[in-house]
């Protein structure tokens, strides 16, 4: 069944992050659906409508989204009840004073741990929109999940240290998969400072799913990371300022990604963006008027083994500031949490294999046949629902 999006409007920055390169998509203005049906056409790019038609939603699935929170009494999420364990979290330099810091010990990777500050509460919009992308009744690939919002947003922009604080609580709240469309958490520090590999560590002990947004300053991640990482500490502070890599990824630091990790790559999935009509990459236009798009995997092959695409340009989704309208998004924010939504559906027709598996599942099912591919662009491809939910789960059972 085609559907078309419906919002029109002029093109705005978000202030949104993404992934490894973070950085704002595009929005529109938003709109009240005139004939009460709400259209998004990313959901048959990806073949949704065959788990729709079969009635499977992602029922028995825990999914956490890592993001501002969400407006739950929006009429996309009509009837939803979030997960008990949803709520703000900050972190402690954030919380507290140095005083309390030092009286109560605190050093090292404590610094990275998450504090519940109350309930999660949507006042930047970009969480109530990424959400709906997964859990929405009208515009959501698994409208059937458990889904716990962590809220992470320190005013308008996140927190990835607290994002990186909770992945030792999500084992203990039952998520299966968890969703982080925000910069800053698919790599960790490895230096003479600090070690955040053991941050990590609970994704691969506990077969929790982690997939992130790759980021939206169109950069090759090949390059940022392999090739030709950039010295950010020899750089003048203007030269600093003025460099996406520096400003919005690392600052000085030796990182390791995940997705090089031997432990954590398969845990872990970075999803690129999509025109859902030609598949190529999405563009889009950051402040100040800046060209840019998806950034996508380039040539080394850990980085593309663990790369997939979705949908991420001109989403339809509900807008945060009311509980009718909506608004169509651009980023690798809004292609995420479909794949994060996709992985919950596999998950809930074959519950008795692990998370990766289930990821596995979503790369080696993606649609790669159209015209247009490339490795170095779109990573195994886009995602394909209805492959994934037609594989043969004997295949990805481990051998005991």
């Amino acid at each position: 069944m085609k559907r078309s999006i419906f919002a029109v409007g002029f093109s705005v920055v978000l202030a949104a992050c993404g992934g490894g390169g973070g950085g704002g998509g595009t929005v529109e203005t938003p709109v009240t659906p005139g004939d009460g049906i709400v259209e998004a056409d990313h959901l048959s790019a990806i073949n949704a409508d065959y788990a729709a038609n079969l009635s499977i939603t992602g029922s028995g699935v825990t999914v956490a989204v890592i993001d501002s929170g969400v407006n739950v009494a929006h009429e996309e999420f009509s009837g939803k009840t979030l997960n008990q364990n949803s709520g703000s979290f900050s972190d402690p330099a954030s919380v507290y004073t140095q005083q309390e810091i030092q009286d109560m010990g605190i050093s090292g990777n404590d610094f990275n741990d998450a504090i519940r500050t109350g309930d999660q509460e949507d006042v930047q919009g970009h969480g109530t929109h990424v959400t709906s992308q997964l859990w929405g009744e009208n515009v959501g690939v698994a409208p059937g999940v458990d889904l716990l919002m962590l809220d992470v947003y320190e005013q308008f922009s996140p927190n990835s240290v607290t994002a990186k604080g909770l992945i030792e609580d999500l084992n203990g709240w039952g998520v299966d998969f968890a969703n982080a469309s925000l910069t800053g958490v698919d790599y960790f520090e490895n230096s003479q400072f600090r070690d955040e590999r053991p941050t990590f560590a609970p994704l691969e002990q506990n077969d929790i799913g982690w997939i992130v947004a790759a980021g939206n300053f169109g950069l090759d991640m090949t390059e940022v990371f392999v090739t030709n990482p950039i010295d950010c500490g020899a750089l003048t502070q203007e030269q600093r300022d003025a460099n996406l890599v520096c400003t919005f990824i690392f600052d000085a630091t030796t990182v390791d990604l995940l997705v090089k990790d031997a432990g954590l790559a398969e845990q872990t999935l970075w999803v690129g963006a999509v025109d859902d009509e030609t598949f190529e990459i999405s563009e889009f236009t950051l402040s100040g008027g800046i060209a840019a798009g998806s950034n996508v995997p380039g040539s080394d092959p850990d980085i593309q083994a663990r790369w997939i695409s979705a949908p991420g340009t001109q989403i339809n989704g509900p807008f945060f500031d009311n509980n009718t309208d909506y608004i169509n998004v651009s980023g690798t924010s809004q292609a995420a949490p479909m794949v994060t939504g996709a992985a919950a559906l596999v998950k809930s027709q074959f519950p008795t294999l692990s998370n990766a598996a289930v990821l596995q599942i979503l790369l080696d099912t993606a649609d790669s046949s159209f015209a247009g591919y490339d490795v170095t662009q779109h990573g195994q491809g886009v995602l394909d629902i209805e492959a994934a939910l037609q594989v043969n789960p004997a295949d990805y059972v481990d051998p005991i």
